[in-house]
């Protein structure tokens, strides 16, 4: 379920449902500078220099030669247009473990604070400070790379290879490369005696990591561009000067000391409730009508051009009830959600009830194909640079927003809560306000 993966932008979003589909290379040797070669008939693909492996094979073997680690990185997403910044994010890391098979990860973002606990034995998920669930079974930190429960950001996996304890980076960093080079060795923010290489991926992404000057090197920085893959998978349209890229800064970093015990083991807060599983927890929140920000309040007025090559704005609609649903094609609890958003709209089209299908930063070519493939009969409201979602504050997809007749945003469904479930609640809502209506829950306190 793709409940929440819109961080603020539609690239990150993307991004995030990919690590699901696409991880960085692996399958490479545990030897810096060895290719993986398939069959003994077929050549290297990639084959390290000297001058790099002296550089990166002292810090991969210190990593894999670890039993504890601890480390704190921050994370920044950027969307960049023309050269300049036009959004980004910051998050925090907390990383700690002890070999083989203790960790625990934790992700603070701008909206959200996840974290794992792995204590040998089992592992527990927060999904949030009252919603956890446990996996019994434990997972070992090599594993742990490539196959947490849940992503943990975008694009996590190379930064787990640098801070988990025993795990071998060379299986993340030198799989799948078409090279890796060192750039220079200028200072680290003219201040730290540093290296700075470049590798590019068969997958079209490129980084660059920033490493210290020592006998055991210390990661400085790992600078992600992921525009080329992005444009190179074709499921968005990605404008011309656009580039996406994530930083990661290692504010603190180490392989050595004393990690405490207590880091690795989950007591739940009094009041928290224990999930069966991700889906469980997911299932208890969708459909529910959530604590959106413009719940209550007039919808923000938008035009757009529809993939018919018409047009479409909310002034139009006056006195209408309007039922918007932010989709993708990439997300498939959105496309199961509009079959039956439609089919509950339809049964009040004669009651001034309409239903737009706005895609989300997705190509008009693109979504016509998906459209004709799937045979709606659709004419779907396009959002290619994504600022309708922007002003509805659409930050998770599936996402229904239901407008009534006074232009007030009477209710918002956040995921696809299952045919009979969706279709009850609609239904339900739109016989009240295609009389003129209103709905409880988008009543101010003070008015009720």
């Amino acid at each position: 379920m793709c409940l929440r993966i819109l961080f603020s932008t539609i690239f990150l979003s993307f991004v995030t449902c990919l690590n699901a589909q696409e991880k960085p290379a692996t399958a490479a040797p545990s030897t810096p500078g060895q290719a993986d070669r398939g069959d003994e008939n077929s050549k290297p693909k990639f084959v390290l220099s000297d001058d790099v492996r002296e550089v990166l094979e002292p810090l991969f073997k210190s990593i894999a030669d670890a039993d504890v680690s601890r480390a704190t990185v921050e994370l920044s997403s950027d969307s960049v247009l023309a050269g300049q910044v036009v959004e980004s994010k910051t998050s925090t890391y907390q990383i700690a473990s002890r070999h083989p098979n203790k960790f625990t990860i934790y992700l603070k973002e701008p909206e959200q604070r996840t974290r794992i606990y792995e204590d040998g034995e089992k592992m527990t998920v927060a999904l949030a400070p009252d919603a956890y669930y446990t996996i019994d079974e434990s997972i070992r930190l090599q594993e742990a790379v490539m196959n947490l429960p849940l992503p943990m950001g975008p694009y996590p996996e190379p930064v787990l290879a640098l801070t988990l304890a025993g795990v071998d980076p060379s299986l993340t960093f030198l799989g799948g490369m078409k090279k890796v080079e060192i750039v220079d060795r200028n200072k680290f923010r003219g201040r730290v005696a540093a290296i700075h290489l470049r590798g590019e991926q068969n997958d079209a992404v490129t980084w660059d990591f920033w490493v210290t000057q020592e006998d055991v090197p210390k990661p400085l920085r790992l600078l992600f561009d992921l525009t080329a893959m992005l444009r190179a998978t074709g499921q968005v349209r990605v404008p011309q000067g656009f580039a996406y890229q994530l930083q990661f800064d290692f504010l603190s970093w180490r392989v050595t000391g004393e990690v405490e015990e207590s880091l690795f083991a989950f007591k739940p807060a009094a009041d928290a409730k224990e999930y069966e599983s991700l889906e469980d927890y997911m299932d208890s929140i969708a459909g529910a009508v959530t604590e959106h920000p413009l719940l209550g309040k007039p919808a923000p007025d938008f035009k757009s051009v529809t993939l018919r090559e018409g047009t479409v704005s909310l002034a139009d609609l006056k006195d209408k009830v309007v039922v918007i649903d932010f989709w993708a094609t990439w997300c498939p609890p959105c496309v199961a959600a509009i079959p039956v958003i439609k089919e509950v709209t339809d049964e009040y089209k004669d009651k001034d009830v309409v239903f737009l299908a706005l895609n989300v930063a997705e190509g008009e070519e693109l979504v016509k194909d998906f459209v004709d493939e799937k045979e709606w009969d659709l004419d779907i409201v396009l959002d290619v640079d994504g600022k309708v979602s922007d002003a509805f504050k659409a930050d998770a997809i599936p996402q229904t927003v239901v407008i009534g007749k006074s232009g007030i945003i009477e209710s918002v469904h956040l995921g696809f809560a299952g045919e009979k479930e969706l279709k009850q609640r609609l239904g339900d809502e739109l016989s009240v306000l295609s009389i003129g209506g209103r709905i409880e829950s988008s009543v101010p306190e003070e008015s009720k």
